[in-house]
């Protein structure tokens, strides 16, 4: 799956007739289950200041097209392809669709659930799986709000989608265990963002970051990550995948591999002295991480940023 605007995008769903429908502005299919309901939003025509509201939380991805989201009185942002929104109850937007139409589509999945089932579910975690580091919990962080999806939650969310929109006697149950993996999901995904956010000074995991930021073109070893976080080896491991949902190694090559997109910018720097320029010493191995990761390799990812 290609990586667009920095995010994994999820699976596209086939678009309605539009001369079957009533309205050309988000047009909804409902699918509906035991704790949530899934709708599918279509537009096909340029429109401003569409109010939607909802109660309960809501997540909402982008699958085509682009939306203009005005959240409360904050400035409006562009919602794409590979991302993510989450919005909690009350909470209503306006929505612009600048550049929709019968050629250029809206498409966006959108799963809403009672307040009550998110917080069941949050407490079932938090009682039966809690995180092991004994101070943070499994909870939401509505002031952010709008993040890049990562492999691990466009899976979860096209796992969900499917389900949802398939005809099995089963799917209420399956439905209910994905939910449980969705909301870790976009909790793990909401702490990544939060790195490239930059973490709170108070944050256990804020010097790890930046030491393996200052550090990747060495050999950075767990030990020294360990020493920083003041955990032990096992406990570091366990608390920091529970965070990130990445274990400490994919997290430093996910960071050489951002580092690399920004390096391949310049055109002086080869694709062999960028891969030892963070961190790698096999030029086979930083392509193929590049490519499982990107979508494509270094070469390719290259002559998309000079055509």
């Amino acid at each position: 799956m290609n990586m667009m605007n920095n995010g994994y995008p999820l699976q596209t769903i086939n678009l309605s007739d539009t001369k079957k429908l009533n309205s050309l502005v988000e047009h909804r299919r409902v699918f509906n289950l035991n704790h949530c309901e899934l709708n599918i939003f279509e537009t096909y025509q340029q429109c401003s200041d569409v109010v939607l509201s909802y109660s309960g939380l809501v997540i909402t991805s982008m699958l085509r097209g682009k939306k203009v989201m005005h959240l409360s009185k904050n400035p409006g942002f562009d919602f794409l392809p590979g991302e993510t929104v989450i919005l909690p109850e009350g909470i209503s937007m306006k929505v612009d669709f600048p550049e929709a139409d019968e050629k250029h589509p809206v498409q966006c999945a959108t799963i809403a659930l009672d307040w009550d089932v998110v917080t069941h579910m949050l407490n079932f975690l938090n009682e039966y799986y809690p995180r092991k580091d004994e101070i943070s919990e499994w909870k939401l962080n509505f002031s952010q709000y709008h993040f890049y999806n990562n492999r691990e939650l466009a899976n979860v969310m096209n796992k969900l989608i499917s389900i949802s929109m398939e005809d099995d006697i089963a799917k209420d149950a399956l439905a209910d265990l994905t939910l449980k993996s969705l909301l870790i999901r976009v909790i793990q995904t909401q702490n990544m963002a939060m790195v490239e956010d930059g973490l709170s000074a108070n944050n256990r995991f804020a010097t790890v970051v930046e030491y393996i930021r200052e550090h990747l073109p060495e050999k950075i070893g767990i030990d020294v990550l360990c020493q920083k976080a003041c955990m032990s080896k096992s406990g570091f491991f366990r608390s920091f995948k529970e965070t990130f949902g990445l274990s400490p190694m994919e997290f430093i090559i996910r960071e050489r591999i951002s580092l690399a997109k920004r390096l391949l910018v310049n055109p002086s720097a080869t694709v062999t002295e960028v891969c030892y320029q963070v961190g790698f010493n096999n030029l086979h191995y930083f392509s193929r991480l590049f490519k499982m990761l990107e979508g494509i390799t270094p070469t390719s990812y290259r002559q998309t940023v000079f055509p």
